[in-house]
């Protein structure tokens, strides 16, 4: 999202390929239902199968020249020349990681954040062999390490889909292998020594086969085998030296999509304001900073504090159309919750250690504010689809005390994050419209480590032109470290659930 909105920015030059892209027809893609697993290469953990929802086509991307890569975990635009060279920049999540911090073997291990890696692609399919090279680098700097890789892939096109057998070689800076696969001295124990991996390369044959079932049904399945190298395979904290997964996944396409001439567009007002109540499930951690040797611990809020974890909050947007292409987004919510509880264990809280038994007293007070600039790749009669970027305001702040007490102990995040996001809207017949809003950011900034995602989704219906109500659900999550020990420590609140709004415009 973040290199589109690049892309989009350079104007000057960029009015044919805009062009290109909002005649792109959107009906070479069916949404569909995946399930994925694999198994996990750190001690003491299980498989991993969960189940998603994804965006693929009838048509694999080696048989196309369309701008919008999705290629396995790939997502990004190129460009394939006439000489069958391909240019293009790609991004993934990667989430290689135990997945859990209870496994009794990891313990004192540090977890593993998710991030989001993007890099250059450049391949050649002139030949029955195809080549593609990447390479990755980290944009949350969770690691500062790169990896690369070099694809050789056989794509066998049949009447009713496509059958691509693929062998990939990736090489991992040492920055990177030290950071999922290394051991500090710090993560030592008497079992588990200090461990440097170094740069490692590992090898990894696929299989990917796509059948149609019917013009509107697709069936698309992948099997492979990663082979670690020796210096991954030899890490105290994996137990294997090759990792097999697979996906099966079942996608429709409605071909609901209309061409950009669509006659129906449904100029938007100037300026919309949407009032909403948002019915939420919440759930806050803390941990306070304590003196050097001191254990921390984190505490829930809501099971060990007695806050409330369902919440009625409000919710206030406001979008400014600044010409066809471009408009600026504003929201905000705000919680204020208190309590009072009688501990059933002691809890260390920074220095302190509060007793089982004690009477303690949380006022904790959150809120979020976002802007944004908004640019739409797409726009027309029928579907708008937006990519933007902006600043989100974050605060919290918490105070715990014993009833009587003089002395609280407090908690307080209060800093600006940048974001990018999407957003989107597809028009259900005249008066219904079905919606998308994703901000996401996750890097280490100023004074604090972290992520944030907010994402909603809303039906609503219009009233005629300055008027119309909706349902959705919200999620908020947000992640934050303070790496200044005189700002606290670090704390994890979740907000989701459902919400309903009402919006006029004029």
């Amino acid at each position: 999202m973040a290199m589109l909105a690049s892309l989009a920015s350079a104007r000057a030059h960029a009015g044919p390929l805009m062009d290109y892209i909002r005649e792109y027809d959107l009906n070479d893609y069916a949404l569909g239902l995946a399930f994925s697993s694999s198994q996990n290469p750190y001690v003491g953990t299980s498989r991993s199968s969960f189940v998603y929802p994804y965006l693929t086509s009838f048509t694999h991307s080696a048989f196309t020249r369309n701008w919008l890569l999705i290629r396995g975990e790939n997502v990004g635009f190129r460009v394939v020349t006439d000489k069958q060279w391909e240019f293009g920049l790609v991004g993934r999540v990667q989430t290689l990681g135990p997945g859990s911090d209870d496994i009794e073997e990891l313990v004192g291990i540090d977890q593993k954040a998710w991030a989001v890696e993007a890099g250059p692609l450049i391949g050649w399919r002139g030949w029955p062999v195809h080549l593609q090279f990447r390479t990755y680098w980290e944009l949350p700097n969770r690691h500062s390490g790169s990896t690369s890789e070099l694809e050789f892939s056989l794509p066998l096109k049949h009447e009713r889909g496509f059958f691509v057998p693929a062998v990939k070689v990736t090489h991992m800076s040492s920055d990177y292998t030290d950071y999922y696969f290394s051991v500090g001295a710090t993560e030592a124990t008497p079992v588990r020594p200090v461990y440097d991996t170094g740069s490692a390369t590992n090898v990894r044959a696929e299989v990917t086969f796509g059948y149609e079932l019917s013009p509107r049904w697709l069936l698309k399945t992948s099997v492979g085998i990663e082979y670690f190298d020796d210096a991954i395979a030899a890490s105290p904290v994996i137990d294997r030296d090759t990792q097999w997964s697979g996906s099966v996944g079942l996608a429709y396409n409605a071909n609901v999509f209309m061409p950009r001439d669509h006659e129906t567009l449904q100029l938007d007002p100037a300026i919309e304001f949407r009032l909403g109540a948002f019915r939420s499930s919440v759930d806050t951690s803390v941990q306070r900073a304590a003196s050097a040797g001191q254990a921390l611990e984190d505490i829930d809020l809501e099971d060990l504090l007695g806050v409330t974890d369902r919440r009625t909050l409000s919710q206030v947007d406001i979008r400014l159309r600044a010409g066809f292409y471009h408009r600026f987004q504003l929201g905000y919510f705000r919680s204020k919750r208190d309590a009072t509880a009688t501990l059933e264990r002691d809890v260390v809280l920074g220095d302190r250690t509060f007793s089982a038994g004690s009477e303690m007293v949380t006022a904790t007070e959150s809120s979020l504010t976002r802007f944004a600039y908004v640019y739409s790749l797409m726009r027309d009669g029928q579907k708008e689809l937006s990519v933007k970027a902006g600043l989100s305001h974050v605060r919290f702040d918490t105070e715990l005390d014993e009833v009587g007490g003089q002395q609280p102990e407090r908690l307080q995040f209060d800093t600006v994050l940048p974001a990018i996001g999407a957003m989107g809207s597809l028009n259900l017949g005249n008066n219904w419209q079905l919606g998308a809003d994703v901000d996401l950011f996750a890097l280490d900034f100023d004074r604090y480590d972290g992520w944030m995602v907010f994402m909603g989704i809303d039906l609503e219906r219009r009233f005629g032109e300055s008027l119309g109500a909706g349902f959705g659900y919200t999620v908020h999550g947000l992640r934050l470290t303070a790496k200044d020990e005189d700002l606290g420590g670090k704390f994890d609140l979740r907000y989701h659930g459902p919400r309903v709004y009402a919006w006029f415009a004029f």
